[in-house]
């Protein structure tokens, strides 16, 4: 009887043995987890338990990498919150004027690589309503007033052993509190009823691009219901022979949605080029008109718009910004798809959600 349980023992011991060596550069990376990202993962791996089985294995391998995601989030968050309220600070001290000659030369060199994000902050300022503008304001400031406390709570030391408290506690206790902190911290009333404004101002955008884009999304329709069959003729029976059965279910999802993103993109390529155009136009005058008119105020120049100066040099600057979109191929330098890469996440977002 000795044998076999040895032998049992023997086999439960190698098996651990190979889930250690599969899991060994994952534990050799949570030893350069910051803090805060070891926090996170201690919060992923409490959720997981509530996660459908067959995904557990997945999330407990992403682990650290979705830590350390949301570790550089947590530090990039609270950059860009200060670079908006720097940005509110000068609107509120800048000239009507120079506030549209900077709107125009952004729009000029930029306005090809964000068209449908342009068109939701247009289409948000006119169909969205006071209403809606001031529920995204609160929910901005909940957002900011939970980041706070929230940061507080990170430096509690009760125990004054010169270690964070949240640092000392179990991922199921820190959920609990970090949970009961957010929780606590919002008014649940007022908060619902600005995602519900937020979420109706967000409704009349998306109807208000779908009418505008309409071209775009009825082009890219196009395209993905003409590449779906032969898309499927060559696929279905490579992922057939690649996946293992109990996923064949999902080749015809994948297939289609590989096929839409295909579509969507050729469709929106041509949609960049013309909004590039016409943004860098449009930029150029509104650039070349407010700076005639800043500089008109403060007495710098003799003529005012009546002039053809503004219109030269608006169509000069319109030029310029479309050559500099087009030596780019419309899509951003990796450095500023670092700094900007929350634009463009939403910008794919509302491609998508317009598409649908």
């Amino acid at each position: 009887m000795a044998e076999p349980e040895l032998v049992n023992r023997k086999g439960n011991q190698e098996t651990e043995e190979v889930k250690n060596e599969e899991n060994k550069p994952f534990l050799e990376i949570d030893k350069y987890l910051p803090a805060q990202a070891k926090r996170v993962q201690k919060l992923i791996r409490e959720a997981s338990k509530s996660a459908p089985p067959g995904l557990v294995p997945y999330i407990q391998k992403l682990e650290p990498v979705l830590a350390v995601i949301a570790a550089i989030l947590g530090y990039l968050i609270p950059v860009y919150i200060m670079v908006w309220e720097k940005f509110e600070l000068f609107m509120s001290i800048c000239p009507p004027s120079l506030m549209n000659a900077i709107i125009g030369l952004l729009m000029c060199f930029f306005g090809g690589f964000f068209p449908t994000l342009i068109a939701a902050v247009e289409s948000w300022n006119m169909a969205g309503g006071q209403g809606a503008k001031d529920s995204l304001g609160y929910c901005y400031n909940e957002f900011k007033r939970v980041r706070e406390v929230n940061e507080e709570d990170d430096k509690k030391d009760d125990d004054h052993d010169g270690i964070a408290d949240v640092d000392q506690i179990s991922g199921k206790e820190l959920f609990q509190r970090k949970a009961h902190l957010v929780l606590t911290a919002v008014e649940p009333n007022k908060l619902s009823d600005a995602l519900c404004g937020v979420y109706t101002g967000w409704i009349g955008v998306v109807a208000a691009l779908k009418i505008e884009f309409a071209k775009t999304i009825a082009l890219g329709a196009a395209i993905g219901d003409t590449l779906r069959k032969p898309a499927s003729y060559f696929a279905v029976p490579i992922l057939t022979h690649l996946l293992p059965e109990d996923y064949h279910k999902w080749i015809d999802v994948i297939v289609n949605y590989t096929v839409k993103t295909i579509a969507i993109s050729v469709a929106w390529t041509l949609q960049r080029i013309i909004s590039a155009f016409h943004s860098a136009i449009r930029g150029g005058l509104m650039f070349s008109r407010g700076m005639v008119t800043y500089l008109n105020e403060k007495g710098y120049l003799p003529f005012d718009n009546d002039s053809y100066a503004d219109e030269i040099a608006g169509f000069i600057t319109a030029a310029l910004g479309f050559y500099v979109q087009f030596m780019l191929r419309f899509s951003l330098p990796w450095f500023l798809k670092l700094i900007l890469f929350p634009f463009e996440w939403t910008e794919w977002y509302i491609v998508w959600t317009i598409s649908e």
